[in-house]
């Protein structure tokens, strides 16, 4: 910015002239550039030269705004995170990669849009036919990335003066929850015995992700350091996925995990058959290509097992030690959780909450009773 006084010859009289610059510190081909002549006095010379800067600040933030396309800023926003750049949220890297995905197959129609032709109209109408024809829990992930995107590209400059436009979007559909995979304690029985008796090269991972709750990267980083005998736990410390490869687990803290009897007994006879390996359990190639369910899937069925997921055994670890009576705390601890709200789908599966409320209740005719009883025993 500068005012500068100049004399005109032919009026033969001094003026002041004003010339404004102003420059994009995020999109360097941003420039504007504008100039005000023949001003009678430095009063309203002034005066103009905060008008034109205003003008042009504006207008910088309009051609920003107009040069970011949605393409463009999904892509550097999804860089920002790889990089752990301080104005992103953190996410992991299975959350990243979902998240990712998700804003690639559901905002391909706003790729070549700038950020300020995504209004509430579109953002709105997208959302409703994300929960109309797929699910509100795949809605409610679009909508967590969009805004991820907007919050990183506000903080970090790269627009200004819009928010998300999904921001005051509601919807009146509730989510059915749906029965989660669980297993009965005869049914993880019959699950290790049939791996066992085939010979499963699965079957020592599967074992251990049940005695131990364990989530499957952290059991593919489990090391033999990690294990203590004498004072029987295991130290929780590692996590592997297929995008980052080893680092700290999920919550980035480390826990502990006590070894039972049969765990003990299960991990010295495995430690005798891998011998002096590093790894605790052998790394399959269709395990590091994260294939993990899909062959527990198949197997559970192919022994008439209810279809699960690997991580439903972590779901089995922590309903069978409620069940046995473990406080919901310690499990908490032992798990990983610190959400109460995942520990009471927990509680709620092991049916400690309501066992034995209805012992109580002996509605049918003593006589009708004792009858339906003899009928039952045959008598």
């Amino acid at each position: 910015m500068a005012i500068m006084k100049y004399y005109d010859e032919k009026e033969a009289r001094e003026y002041y002239k004003v010339r404004v610059v102003r420059k994009s510190p995020v999109k360097p081909g941003v420039r504007v550039d504008r100039s005000a002549l023949r001003i009678q006095t430095l009063a309203e010379a002034e005066k103009i030269e905060k008008q034109l800067s205003r003008e042009l600040d504006r207008e910088v933030m309009t051609r920003e705004i107009a040069s970011a396309k949605w393409r463009k800023l999904v892509e550097d926003w999804n860089e920002a995170i790889f990089k752990k750049d301080i104005f992103t949220k953190p996410l992991g890297p299975s959350a990243q990669d979902e998240y990712y995905k998700i804003l690639k197959n559901y905002t391909q129609d706003w790729f070549n849009l700038s950020v300020d032709e995504i209004d509430k109209t579109k953002a709105w109408l997208l959302l409703d036919r994300v929960e109309r024809e797929v699910s509100i829990g795949r809605r409610k992930r679009l909508r967590t990335a969009i805004d991820s995107v907007y919050s990183w590209a506000i903080l970090s400059g790269k627009i200004k003066g819009l928010t998300s436009p999904c921001e005051g979007f509601k919807s009146n559909r509730k989510e059915e929850e749906k029965m989660p995979e669980i297993l009965t304690l005869e049914e993880i029985r019959s699950l290790l015995k049939a791996a066992q008796e085939l010979q499963h090269e699965w079957y020592p991972i599967w074992a251990l992700a049940l005695f131990t709750g364990m989530r499957s990267g952290e059991l593919y980083a489990l090391q033999w350091d990690a294990l203590d005998f004498e004072n029987r736990t295991i130290s929780i410390h590692r996590n592997w996925t297929n995008k980052t490869g080893y680092g700290p687990t999920k919550g980035r803290y480390w826990r502990s995990c006590p070894m039972g009897d049969q765990l003990v007994q299960f991990l010295k006879e495995l430690k005798l058959k891998t011998g002096n390996t590093k790894f605790v359990l052998p790394h399959f190639q269709l395990w590091t290509d994260g294939e993990q369910a899909e062959i527990l899937r198949k197997f559970c069925v192919g022994v008439g097992l209810p279809s699960i997921k690997f991580h439903t055994l972590r779901a089995c670890f922590a309903t069978q030690l409620i069940r046995d009576g473990v406080a919901p705390a310690v499990v908490m601890k032992i798990c990983g959780w610190k959400d109460l709200k995942t520990m009471q789908r927990y509680i709620r599966l092991a049916g400690i909450e309501v066992k034995g409320a209805t012992d109580g209740l002996k509605l049918l005719p003593e006589t009708e009773v004792m009858g339906r009883v003899l009928e039952l025993f045959g008598q």
